[in-house]
C-alpha cells in the first residue's frame, strides 16, 4: 500500500517526528464516487494535521466531495455516502503510526510512503452504531448467550475500492462454538442489510483478534 502525503510543510524528518511527538498526526479521509451501477471508494492523501482548524478544513473538503459525488449509485448510493460522511465527521482515519513506521527522508521528498509494515487496521465505530450494537448485546443476554466481553471496531485495512466494515469480537464462556448466525439474526433486526459485520471468536487468539482488542473498543465486560 502506498500513501501519498499531503499538507507537509517540511522535508526534514527530524522536524516531522518532533511535530508528531507534539500531537500532530497523519489522517486519511474517504469519499465515494457513484457512477450509476458502480460506487467507487476513494482515499485522500495522508494529510498532515497540526491543529483543529486544519482538521475541520479537510473534514469539510472531503465531505463536500463525498456528498457531491457519492449518492449517484443506483442501488444504495445514499447509504454508502452517509457511511463515509460519518467516518469523516469522526475525524477520518488516523494513520500516523503506519506512516511513521515506514517513512524515510526520501519519502518526504517524493511525497509518498510505501507501507510495508502495517500497524493500524482498526478505528473506532460511530457512536450511534455502537449504541445499537449494545442494544443487540442486551437481547443476546436475554437469550442466555454466555458472554464474557465484546470488542468492536471498524476494519479499515481494505483494498482501494472496498468499504470499511465493522468487526465484533465475542469472548464467551465454555467450549461451545460461537453461534454467529444467531448473532447476525439479532443484529439485522437493528441494521440495514447493506451493513456488513465480521463476527469473530476471541477465544481463537491470533494477530487479528489481538489488534481488535488493542485498537478497538471494549463495549461489554472488563
Amino acid at each position: 500500500m502506498i500513501h501519498k502525503l499531503g499538507n507537509l510543510k517540511t522535508n526534514d524528518i527530524t522536524i516531522l517526528k518532533s511535530g508528531v511527538d507534539s500531537g500532530s498526526k497523519f489522517v486519511v479521509f474517504n469519499y465515494r464516487v457513484g457512477l450509476g451501477f458502480i460506487s467507487l471508494l476513494r482515499f485522500s492523501p495522508a494529510i498532515f494535521i497540526e491543529n483543529k482548524e486544519e482538521l475541520d478544513f479537510f473534514k469539510r473538503k472531503y465531505n463536500r466531495r463525498n456528498l457531491l459525488l457519492g449518492p449517484w449509485f443506483i442501488f444504495k448510493g445514499p447509504f454508502l455516502t452517509f457511511d463515509i460522511y460519518k467516518s469523516n465527521v469522526k475525524g477520518g482515519i488516523d494513520v500516523t503510526k503506519d506512516i511513521m513506521l515506514n517513512i524515510t527522508s526520501d519519502s518526504l521528498v517524493d511525497k509518498e510512503v510505501d507501507i510495508k509494515i502495517m500497524h493500524t487496521i482498526f478505528s473506532k465505530v460511530d457512536k450511534t452504531e455502537k449504541k445499537e450494537i449494545v442494544k443487540t448485546i442486551k437481547e443476546l443476554n436475554r437469550n442466555l448467550v454466555p458472554i464474557e466481553n465484546i470488542y468492536v471496531a471498524e476494519f479499515i485495512n481494505t483494498e482501494e475500492y472496498e468499504s470499511p466494515y465493522t468487526v465484533i469480537g465475542f469472548k464467551i464462556t465454555g467450549t461451545d462454538a460461537l453461534d454467529i448466525k444467531h448473532i447476525e439474526k439479532v443484529l439485522y433486526k437493528r441494521f440495514y442489510k447493506h451493513n456488513f459485520f465480521d463476527i469473530i471468536d476471541l477465544r481463537e487468539e491470533d494477530d487479528y483478534s489481538a489488534k481488535l482488542i488493542e485498537q478497538g473498543e471494549l463495549i461489554y465486560g472488563n
